[in-house]
């Protein structure tokens, strides 16, 4: 009898602890990264302003599961129309300043597009204050569907 003992007590105490979790009780939960823990006027998904220049060049990174993933690409936007866009490093299957093919020539207003997808499951959005474009931005179209995600990264903006 006494050995049982400190198993119903562990037993006891359990359940205890247990049934206090999920069951109603308000649980706190951090901000996440495109989250502000206090309100503000900042624009959130959907409400994004263009980015106005005409003409401009910028550093891209696609991150998808696709075979070009993360290796950058010199984009060249002129009259708000990719002109030219080249591989900025040597990777796999190309040298720096390939050309690279016409499904990445992405200018940033498609990126801040990416980032007012109010249809899709999750958005992440880095847009530092007073800076006219994003950084980055992350999108899951489809919580129920693997590898579809796909995140961008802005840099090296140069206007002009």
């Amino acid at each position: 009898m006494r050995a049982a003992l400190p198993a119903v007590v562990v037993t006891v105490a359990t359940t205890f602890l247990l049934s206090a979790c999920g069951q109603g009780t308000p649980v706190a939960s951090d901000p996440g990264p495109s989250e502000s823990p206090t309100p503000t006027a900042s624009p959130t998904v959907g409400t994004y302003p263009a980015f106005a220049p005409p003409d401009y060049a910028f550093t891209l990174k696609v991150s998808c599961f696709c075979a070009d993933a993360g290796q950058p690409i010199r984009v060249t936007v002129a009259g708000g129309k990719v002109s030219d866009a080249v591989w900025a490093r040597t990777g796999r299957g190309h040298v720096e300043g390939d050309p690279v093919e016409k499904y990445r020539w992405i200018t940033i207003n498609d990126v801040i597009d990416a980032a007012n997808d109010t249809g899709a499951a999750q958005v992440d959005v880095t847009w530092p204050a007073g800076q006219d474009w994003p950084t980055s931005v992350y999108v899951d179209q489809s919580k129920n569907m693997a590898d579809e995600e796909i995140g961008y990264t802005v840099s090296d903006v140069a206007v002009g």
